[in-house]
């Protein structure tokens, strides 16, 4: 996980094509402008995902792992808390190859939030726990996107 202030998101130029051509188009765009559902930046590469979502209980949620995508999640309206998952993991819902995506839960965690113009970057194969209901808050809206980052490897020219 990488995880920090928005503004800060420079300093890891040149660690994943993906997240240049991100870096890049933030500079020139404001994210806040996306419409609801999936938005091209550059094809497959990266792609935002603007959605409206209630925050939810950890109890009510498992974690999720992607193969060949990262997330790099903001908030634009509301705050939200989330979980890495530590340790070993207990398989929920088997990889689905087409959507990129398998459920897991696991015993330990560390936690974050997207509050106050932060940034968390998943991982590819990083279990997490995106959406949770934020310290001392009840479940609440929020409006997010998850921008989608393939990996080097399955970059497309």
């Amino acid at each position: 996980m990488i995880y920090g202030a928005l503004e800060d998101l420079g300093r890891y130029r040149g660690m994943y094509r993906s997240l240049d051509i991100l870096i890049d188009w933030l500079a020139q765009n404001d994210p806040a402008e996306l419409p609801l559902g999936s938005n091209p930046i550059e094809g497959e590469n990266v792609f935002a995902n603007v959605m409206e979502a209630t925050t939810r209980m950890p109890e009510d949620a498992h974690y999720e792992t992607h193969h060949r995508y990262m997330d790099l999640q903001i908030d634009l309206e509301g705050r939200e808390a989330f979980k890495v998952a530590l340790g070993e993991q207990t398989l929920v819902e088997p990889f689905n190859d087409a959507d990129d995506f398998e459920l897991v839960d696991a015993a330990g965690s560390i936690d974050g939030n997207l509050a106050d113009g932060k940034f968390a970057v998943f991982m590819a194969n990083e279990p997490h726990m995106p959406t949770l209901v934020y310290p001392g808050d009840g479940p609440c809206p929020v409006r997010k996107i998850c921008f989608k980052l393939i990996l080097d490897e399955y970059f497309q020219e």
